[in-house]
């Protein structure tokens, strides 16, 4: 079931991705594929003229075998194209990090809805939430034919303020269902610029105990009260500046297996890196990350 809200209409964006070199054989462009009188004239093309020009990108792309192809999607597009992706039942959608994500499945069998409202878009199924936003400023970009499509947000207006210790934040007044803005959240401090694994908990005895390790690193915090937070199982609350998916299905024990459906990981061996994305999902250096769509089920 979806029900939505008209979309405001934004301008078709450039192709542009920031690898601006022409290809010696071809004369096309080695980032977006466009030749060199086609860039020099977009500005001055109308919306006709730049569609024109955006069918014929998906062929050139495929001919320089480019590694990644930005979209012509606005970000009403983009967010109309996710809330297909649900309805049809489609994929999995996942937000945070290399080794702290979270997982919400479109996959055939789940009991989904989907609703579009004023520039954002929410996504409900019994063990989990999504919510993504609409900018003008959204991008997707395309990895291979059939791929990855990674959701982007401007560098520039990202979240710049990381943080790198257990941080108790308050009540959840980012909420995606106003029941739980109540509940109080915990940042576990991970250091990344653009996304944040959290948990959400409305049991006083956990809070306590969580309200008290304040200050410390992730890993002590889980040392200290990992047993706690296993036995609660709160709610994981994962994001990024324009995506959100609140996870509520229990949380496996060490060596156990994640549930079928929506679930989140916390990997340690992998949070080293600093990553903030697999690296064969990296985006442009005006990009930051948002969001993550596999049309299957996402790598182990």
């Amino acid at each position: 079931m979806t029900t939505s809200a008209a979309l405001p209409t934004r301008q078709r964006h450039s192709p542009c991705i920031g690898v601006c070199k022409l290809d010696e054989a071809t004369g096309l462009c080695l980032g977006c594929a466009r030749s060199g009188a086609e860039i020099a004239s977009w500005s001055s093309l109308d919306e006709q003229g730049r569609d024109a020009i955006w069918q014929k990108l998906p062929e050139r792309v495929a001919s320089l075998s480019l590694r990644i192809r930005l979209m012509p999607w606005t970000g009403s597009e983009i967010i109309e194209w996710a809330a297909r992706t649900i309805i049809d039942q489609q994929g999995t959608w996942v937000t945070g990090m290399p080794g702290a994500i979270a997982e919400f499945p479109c996959g055939p069998g789940r009991d989904l809805t989907v609703h579009i409202g004023a520039d954002e878009l929410i996504g409900r199924a019994d063990d989990a939430l999504l919510r993504l936003r609409a900018s003008d400023r959204l991008r997707a970009f395309a990895f291979e034919q059939g791929g990855p499509i990674v959701i982007g947000f401007s560098r520039a207006r990202a979240n710049d303020a990381p943080l790198s210790q257990f941080t108790p934040l308050g009540p959840d007044q980012n909420a995606i269902d106003a029941r739980h803005s109540r509940e109080l959240l915990f940042d576990f401090g991970l250091g990344r610029r653009f996304s944040r694994f959290c948990i959400r908990t409305g049991n006083a005895e956990l809070f306590m105990r969580l309200n008290q390790l304040a200050g410390l690193p992730w890993g002590d915090v889980f040392s200290r009260a990992g047993a706690a937070i296993l036995a609660e199982s709160p709610a994981r609350v994962v994001e990024s500046q324009l995506a959100r998916i609140e996870v509520f299905s229990p949380i496996p024990p060490p060596g156990g297996k994640s549930p079928a459906g929506a679930h989140t990981h916390f990997l340690p061996q992998f949070l080293a890196s600093g990553e903030e994305l697999p690296s064969a999902l990296a985006l442009p250096d005006y990009a930051a990350p948002v969001a993550i769509f596999y049309p299957g089920p996402p790598p182990a």
